[in-house]
């Protein structure tokens, strides 16, 4: 595999495996897995099965030439406002669209919930809530990410840093298989992709994502509750988030644009691969139009029709 398949061809066979092994592992009997004597281990051990191995064993075989475009390198202290507006950023959109999405379909939208998912291994005491934010917040972010935005974003960024954007965000959005969030997957990889490329660090997107999963996991069931009611208070959660959305939005691009010229006064080098210099339609082609990747949107189509 390693220098004969071109990275966009190679990525998406990955990513197809990923989701070969996130399906195989829905039909598994909970009681199997041990779901019911130990949720959090089960919940671990199928985060590292279903997205770690499969991308360390695709990291091996590159090599360790290809460990550098991970990018596993801390992100600066000063960068931590930026963090705070792109949380605020990410989480607003992300749950106003979440908004919009359940108001279209509802049932869909809460079966696939995070909060249903994790409902078994709920409980009322402090440890059972720190076990669930670690097994089903923080394990499955920093999993996700080293995936989507180390892996993935480093074998397509050849092609164009839009293309590897897109292309995160988009299997990103494909591998969880449903069709009423994809919308709200596919949104937060282009925010979590932005964070990458101005920090320079895949620990940045991973503690960012981290903590959306936690708000998402605790909060959405009374952000949907609040939907349900149909009234002023639905009326007035839009408007925050629309606002919120907004000003983060405006002051992360500020913070941005402070790193961006740190970085030029300090002529630090653009960490980005050698782009490609064939024409746009040339490169599109070859990111979106290879067998495994239609093969992967061909899947995705199949069985969020199916779950509907």
């Amino acid at each position: 595999m390693r220098p004969r398949i071109k990275p966009a061809s190679a990525a998406p066979i990955l990513i197809l495996a990923v989701a070969g092994l996130t399906l195989a592992a829905d039909l598994i009997p909970p009681d199997s897995l041990g779901m019911r004597e130990n949720p959090y281990l089960a919940a671990v051990v199928i985060q590292l099965l279903i997205f770690a191995l499969p991308a360390l064993f695709y990291c091996r075989l590159r090599g360790r030439e290809f460990t550098p475009k991970l990018r596993l390198r801390p992100f600066r202290p000063s960068q931590l406002l930026y963090l705070w507006h792109a949380f605020v950023f990410m989480t607003s959109s992300a749950v106003l669209l979440s908004v919009l999405m359940y108001r279209i379909a509802p049932e869909a939208f809460s079966s696939s919930s995070a909060s249903s998912a994790a409902s078994f291994a709920m409980g009322s005491g402090f440890f059972d809530g720190l076990y669930v934010a670690v097994a089903f917040a923080v394990l499955p972010a920093v999993t996700e990410e080293f995936l989507f935005r180390g892996v993935v974003i480093g074998e397509y960024e050849t092609l164009g840093v839009g293309i590897a954007v897109t292309a995160s965000a988009a299997t990103f959005a494909m591998v969880h298989f449903s069709a009423v969030r994809f919308p709200v997957y596919f949104a937060a990889g282009l925010a979590l992709s932005s964070v990458l490329y101005a920090t320079r660090s895949l620990i940045a997107p991973m503690l960012l994502h981290a903590l959306y999963n936690a708000v998402i996991l605790f909060g959405e069931k009374y952000i949907l509750y609040i939907v349900d009611k149909q009234n002023v208070s639905m009326l007035l959660l839009v408007i925050l988030l629309c606002a919120a959305a907004v000003l983060s939005a405006m002051l992360m691009c500020f913070e941005a644009q402070s790193i961006y010229r740190g970085y030029a006064e300090e002529n630090v080098p653009s960490d980005y691969a050698k782009s490609d210099k064939r024409t746009l339609f040339a490169r599109v082609a070859e990111a979106y139009f290879t067998p495994a990747f239609l093969l992967l949107v061909l899947l995705f189509i199949i069985v969020a029709v199916a779950r509907r």
